[in-house]
């Protein structure tokens, strides 16, 4: 699995980088389909200060792309809420991938 992390120039402190890091391991270690993760820090400059903290995760799992984002005073808070949301996103897609098909096809006569 790839893991990327691309960080503000400031404002964000190493200790929530390194947790979010390893709730991506732990996840990716629960489910093995996942390919990639993606964590993007940044200030979105075009909202008030109280909550332009974002948070944006980007997960390619069981061949389909996933994405969130969280808004908060915090990147602590903002990282905890995306880390939750995709974690959930990944769950259902596995549950997902478990199920029977709808319609099932065939070309063979018995």
């Amino acid at each position: 699995m790839t893991i990327e992390i691309h960080t503000p120039h400031e404002g964000l402190q190493e200790a929530i980088v390194k947790q979010a890091k390893q709730a991506m391991i732990r996840l990716s270690n629960k489910f093995k389909s996942i390919a990639r993760m993606e964590c993007v820090w940044r200030e979105d400059n075009l909202i008030t200060p109280p909550d332009n903290k974002v948070c944006e995760i980007r997960a390619s799992a069981f061949g389909e792309n996933l994405f969130t984002h969280a808004r908060a005073d915090q990147y602590e808070l903002a990282t905890n809420e995306a880390m939750e949301h995709i974690s959930q996103q990944v769950i259902l897609l596995a549950s997902k991938e478990n199920e029977l098909p709808d319609k099932i096809t065939t070309t063979v006569k018995v």
